[in-house]
């Protein structure tokens, strides 16, 4: 099966693309379905077989059904290649046409876009009767529930639209509304950590950067970050989601807190253990979910000295500064020669070990 989603590389970016591997190798796993068809990494699939590379990182991704195996390549293609509006929007329509019955939130979810960007290209879609009009969606817990529209900030969505929490949605309407809010919310079903699509814009308290620099001395790399969450970490260099991170060399000192979204933290955390590997990253500390069922935290904790698990959930901020919870706990991992300062620094915050 071909689950190339994107047009080949420009010969140009293809050359560029095979120079790079040859000096550096991939830096980037290669991804496969159990059955050996690639999932992503088809450039650079073709370039190990022309330079003779036979020794590349992979991930193999079970289980997967045809339509998730094609969500997955877009969305692995939206965060990595910097693609031009159209191109962009030909992978949401692509998205639509596949799934029209789910909602704008599922489908914005299922690519890391907005709810708006897919409801925008969802109506012209409908007008040219590319995909057809639909009164109802399914939601995130698979019932299938009328299709609401808002169509003024007094009018609340009762129904078919994913808020996390009674608040979140009542603040954005009238107090009036608050009762209304409320009986929505306990009657939805919560979210469980495993379907979570990850919120990718939630900064590091400043007391962890200030124990992180006590261990390391300084932090030379933030791989996952931006210019506001870099006021509090410091580093000296750091990647924005427009960088790509992932395309870029680690070395030195590494404070990382990754996208948690289910499809990036695996690339992240398979990176960063790539690197500490081979002695680019000389000591990493890594705050993550707790989530010791998943695969990638298997894999980073193997290339760890340490964790420490605090106490409570980790008290995030967002943009504008506003605090946050996640749905679970946290686990701060610490890969490095100085285990014994980073468990008396951050044993402070909860229970650590060896590992």
């Amino acid at each position: 099966m071909n689950y190339q989603v994107m047009p080949d590389l420009a010969d140009d970016e293809y050359r560029e693309l095979r120079a790079d591997i040859a000096e550096r190798g991939v830096q980037v796993p290669i991804e496969f379905d159990e059955d050996g068809n690639v999932l992503d990494g088809h450039h650079r699939l073709k370039a190990c077989k022309e330079l003779g590379i036979t020794d590349y990182p992979t991930i193999i991704r079970y289980g997967m059904t045809e339509a998730e195996k094609r969500t997955h390549a877009r969305k692995l293609n939206m965060l990595r290649r910097h693609l031009s509006q159209e191109q962009r929007r030909e992978l949401i329509r692509a998205q639509l046409v596949e799934m029209p019955e789910k909602s704008d939130r599922q489908i914005a979810a299922s690519l890391n876009v907005s709810d708006k960007t897919v409801g925008a290209q969802r109506k012209e879609m409908e007008r040219t009767a590319e995909i057809p009009q639909f009164n109802t969606s399914i939601g995130t817990d698979g019932k299938e529930r009328p299709r609401q529209v808002r169509r003024n900030e007094d009018y609340i969505p009762t129904i078919g639209v994913d808020y996390d929490t009674a608040e979140e949605l009542a603040e954005r309407f009238p107090e009036e509304s608050r009762r209304l809010a409320d009986a929505y919310c306990e009657e939805r079903p919560r979210p469980h950590v495993s379907h979570n699509s990850g919120n990718n814009e939630w900064y590091t308290p400043q007391e962890y950067i200030d124990a992180a620099r006590a261990v390391m001395g300084s932090i030379d790399l933030d791989p996952a970050s931006s210019a506001a969450a870099n006021v509090t970490v410091g580093a000296d260099t750091y990647y924005t989601a427009h960088d790509d991170g992932l395309s870029k060399e680690w070395a030195g000192r590494v404070w990382m807190n990754p996208p948690y979204a289910g499809e990036l933290i695996p690339l992240f955390c398979d990176k960063l253990k790539a690197h500490v590997e081979r002695g680019d990253v000389t000591e990493a500390i890594i705050l993550v979910n707790n989530a010791t069922e998943t695969s990638w935290f298997h894999n980073l904790i193997s290339a760890a000295s340490a964790v420490v698990f605090p106490k409570g959930r980790v008290r995030f901020y967002m943009p504008g500064g506003k605090s946050g919870t996640p749905l679970q706990g946290q686990a701060v991992i610490y890969a490095g020669d100085n285990r014994s300062k980073f468990l008396d620094v951050f044993g402070e915050f909860g229970w650590g070990c060896s590992v």
